[in-house]
C-alpha cells in the first residue's frame, strides 16, 4: 500500500496563497482541475507521498496560516489521504470498504420518497416508503450509484442477478419506483438495502478533521448518532462484531445531515464479494482495505 496526501484548493475559497505556494514549490505534482464557479479563478489538486519531506513542508505552510487565524485554511476542507493498493493486496484482504463514487440528483425525498426524521441535530432518518427516484438521471454506465442524500444506494439489475447467483449474503434488493410514473417499478435498478452488520469502528481507527488536524473532528451529534471527520488511517473493525455477511454496514454513522442529507454508515464487503465485483468488472465504486482486530 502507498499512501498519499491529496490536496484540493481553490482561489474561490480564499486559498489563493496556498494555490500559488503549491504551483511554485511542487509544479510537477500540481494540476488544474475542472471549471471554476467564478471565471478566472484557479482550483488545483496536488498529490505527494504521505511520508515525504514535501508533506512536511506543506503541513508547515498550512500550520503557519492557521496560527494567523486565516479561516480559509481551516474552515474549508483542504486535504485527505489517498491509499493505493495492488490488486493482490485487495484480493487478499479480510474485509474492504466499498465507497460509492457515482452520485446523481435529485434525491429520493425530492421525488416523493417519505422519511421520518429521528434526530433534529444530525438529521438521522428512517425511510418510511418505497424509494422513488428520477432514474433518467442515474449514471447509465455504472452498476452502483447513490443520490446526493448519502443513504440512497442503487444497484443495476446485473448486480442483483450476479449477487443472487453467487449466493452472496447481507443484502436485500428493494424496488425503485419512477418519479414520472410512481406506480411503475424500475426493471433496470434496485435499491441496495444492506442487512449485514459489522459493528462500530475500533478505537485503532484514527479520526481527524484533516491530515493537519489529528485528534480534532469537525463535528459530533450531541445525541451521539454521527460524527463529521476524515479518516487518517485505514479503517479498523472488531473481528467479533462482523456477522460474516458478504456486505455489511457499520453501526458508526458519518456526516452532519441537513435538509436532504442524512448521516450514513460505511459499507464493508467480504473478499468473496470483492472478487465477484472484479470478475464482472462492476463500476461505480472504489475499495480500501479494512483491518480486523
Amino acid at each position: 500500500m502507498r499512501e498519499y496526501l491529496a490536496l484540493r484548493v481553490s482561489e474561490t475559497l480564499g486559498q489563493g496563497e496556498l494555490v500559488a505556494f503549491l504551483e511554485s514549490r511542487f509544479p510537477s505534482a500540481t494540476k488544474s482541475i475542472r471549471r471554476n464557479v467564478i471565471e478566472g479563478t484557479k482550483c488545483v489538486e496536488t498529490r505527494v507521498p504521505a511520508d515525504s519531506p514535501e508533506f512536511q513542508e506543506i503541513a508547515s505552510f498550512i500550520a503557519s496560516r492557521r496560527a494567523r487565524g486565516q479561516k480559509a485554511f481551516y474552515y474549508f476542507p483542504i486535504a485527505s489521504y489517498l491509499r493505493k493498493y495492488t490488486k493482490n493486496e485487495l484480493r487478499d484482504a479480510e474485509l474492504l470498504t466499498l465507497a460509492i463514487s457515482s452520485y446523481f440528483e435529485p434525491s429520493g425525498e425530492e421525488c416523493g420518497t417519505v422519511y421520518e426524521t429521528i434526530c433534529q441535530e444530525c438529521n438521522l432518518g428512517r425511510q418510511a416508503s418505497e424509494l422513488i427516484l428520477d432514474l433518467r438521471r442515474a449514471p447509465q454506465q455504472k452498476d452502483v450509484a447513490q443520490t446526493i442524500a448519502w443513504v440512497e444506494w442503487i444497484v443495476s439489475s446485473k448486480f442483483v442477478r450476479i449477487f443472487r447467483e453467487r449466493r452472496l449474503t447481507g443484502a436485500e434488493f428493494r424496488p425503485i419506483f419512477e418519479s414520472k410514473h410512481p406506480t411503475r417499478k424500475s426493471e433496470d435498478w434496485h435499491q441496495l438495502w444492506v442487512t449485514g452488520k459489522v459493528g462500530k469502528l475500533s478505537e485503532k481507527t484514527k479520526l481527524g478533521k484533516d491530515p493537519f488536524s489529528p485528534l480534532q473532528v469537525s463535528w459530533r451529534c450531541s445525541r451521539g448518532h454521527s460524527v463529521v471527520t476524515g479518516f487518517l488511517s485505514e479503517i479498523f473493525l472488531n473481528r467479533g462484531d462482523w456477522d460474516g455477511s458478504d456486505i455489511a454496514v457499520t453501526d458508526s454513522l458519518f456526516g452532519q445531515g441537513r435538509n436532504l442529507l442524512r448521516p450514513t454508515p460505511l459499507i464493508v464487503i467480504s473478499p468473496h464479494l470483492y472478487r465477484v465485483l472484479d470478475e464482472y468488472n462492476f463500476k461505480g465504486f472504489s475499495c480500501e482495505i479494512v483491518r480486523l482486530v
